[in-house]
């Protein structure tokens, strides 16, 4: 609005001149401004602001001299300012377009033509799914912003011969701790729930104009380059944080209005007002970065438990997962988008995951981490599940203890109670454990049927990629072929 201010007061200087001839002598080009209000893959929709137009020529091509030629004229219904809302529609998915617009006045003059350049959406009239998914974006382990160097194992294989083909469908942007903030994003016994300013600070690290995700689509462009652009754009789902009824979980008299905007998270209502709002504020950011190889494809449930009124919780009552979850669902689905989740090892709530409305789920086995293989978590149970509640597949899992180059000089890696047990002389078997997950999903019938989501800790795929030692390197190559042989 600022600028059709100014399109006015130059309009009235330019006269001020003449106001001792005769009014009906002055006359004033028209002129206008061109904003796109909305893109999707087969329509524009556009605001022109126009002064002293009595009608509109609007047209759209891959050129400007396109868009001119195939202009339309639409009538303004006034000669001084005025504001249209106009659309385009029978555009193609994924194309650059042109908008020129002019505006004619009542005696013909025409004015100057505005273009503005934009791109089509994907088409996609569906809820996407994946046959690969890696978990990426933790912030609170070192090093901890992903660069496009991170991504770039991740983005594409380049296989021992020298050719190089996309690798990841999807990517999982996901955390649970802000230690910057000492706030936690999921329900747990302990720590101070994060409220709506650690919310848009997570959004910001990964949304943001120097996030990223923008890091990401980078990587994906610097991959296109070399062997062209992918099928269809890779996904991007946003992990969404628990909204937390106490400000302390385990201090059931703790606030429940910490959040922020007059919300009180007593309220499932209210809670979902927050929810809803980070999912809004995502696609809005994520709009912003106009990603050409990237789409928001949906959201993550990061709570990685859904306990339901009929299991033995004495908070199920202050969760409220039975009716978050359909929501945040639906809110997904109005929008042509997903909801994803990974349970941990027979987590509550698995069984009902197509009962909540969400749409893929892969179940962590957790067995990497048994301090004997297969002791705590055997894998019959993991299949059993998986096939009993038809998940959609599993993840495939390992840490830095795999990776042989970041286990030297008395470098000691966790098992799955925290403890440091693994040490330079397990690395070998460890990574026999990721051979045996891709053997499993394969016995089981899996292959080329389920999905694959990787969980590779702080950066193990990574490291793996751009290790100096054949056996990381052997690794790697077999983790990428397993995955593009699943598609």
């Amino acid at each position: 609005m600022k600028y059709f201010a100014y399109l006015i007061a130059t309009l009235l200087l330019s006269t001020s001149g003449c106001r001792e001839k005769a009014a009906s002598a002055v006359t004033t080009a028209p002129a206008v401004k061109v904003e796109i209000t909305a893109c999707s893959a087969h329509e524009v929709a556009f605001t022109v602001h126009c002064v002293n137009a009595a009608s509109l020529s609007y047209g759209v091509g891959a050129t400007a001299s396109e868009a001119v030629a195939r202009a339309k004229s639409v009538a303004t219904a006034t000669n001084g300012p005025a504001v249209l809302e106009l659309t385009w529609a029978g555009l193609e998915p994924r194309m650059d377009y042109v908008l020129s617009v002019q505006g004619v006045g009542a005696n013909a003059e025409a004015g100057k033509w505005e273009t503005v350049s934009f791109r089509t959406a994907e088409s996609r009239e569906y809820i996407p799914s994946f046959s690969s998914v890696s978990l990426v974006g933790y912030w609170h382990r070192e090093p901890y912003f992903w660069d496009a160097a991170r991504f770039a194992p991740h983005v594409s294989w380049k296989a021992p011969d020298g050719h190089e083909q996309w690798l990841f469908q999807a990517f999982l942007f996901l955390e649970g701790s802000d230690w910057l903030h000492g706030k936690t994003m999921v329900i747990s016994p302990g720590g101070e729930s994060a409220d709506k300013s650690v919310w848009q600070y997570q959004l910001d690290l990964w949304l943001g104009p120097e996030g990223c995700v923008k890091e990401l689509d980078k990587a994906c462009g610097e991959a296109a380059a070399r062997i062209g652009a992918p099928e269809r754009k890779r996904g991007v789902i946003i992990g969404v944080p628990d909204a937390i009824m106490f400000q302390r979980f385990s201090d059931k008299s703790s606030s429940t209005t910490y959040w922020g905007d007059g919300l009180d998270f007593a309220s499932v209502n209210d809670r979902l007002q927050a929810l809803y709002w980070y999912m809004d504020t995502a696609r809005k950011m994520f709009k912003a970065l106009d990603s050409k190889y990237l789409e928001l494809s949906g959201f993550y449930i990061t709570s990685e438990e859904i306990y339901l009124p009929w299991d033995i919780d004495v908070n199920c009552k202050y969760k409220n997962w039975e009716q978050i979850a359909p929501a945040l669902a639906k809110y997904c689905h109005d929008a042509n988008q997903g909801l994803y989740w990974i349970p941990y090892h027979m987590a509550p709530g698995y069984k009902y995951w197509k009962d909540l409305g969400i749409d893929q789920v892969w179940m962590q086995p957790n067995w990497y981490w048994d301090l004997k293989a297969g002791e705590r978590h055997p894998f019959s149970k993991t299949v059993a599940a998986i096939n009993e509640a038809d998940m959609s597949g599993m993840e495939l899992e390992f840490e830095y203890s795999a990776v042989a180059s970041q286990m030297t000089g008395g470098t000691m890696g966790p098992d799955g109670d925290g403890r440091l047990v693994f040490t330079e002389a397990d690395v070998p078997a460890l990574q026999d454990r990721v051979r045996h997950y891709m053997q499993v999903f394969k016995d089981a019938g899996f292959y080329g049927k389920k999905s694959i989501a990787l969980y590779s800790g702080t950066n193990a795929f990574t490291q793996l990629a751009t290790s100096p030692l054949p056996a990381d390197q052997s690794l790697y190559h077999e983790i990428c072929a397993f995955i593009i042989g699943n598609e």
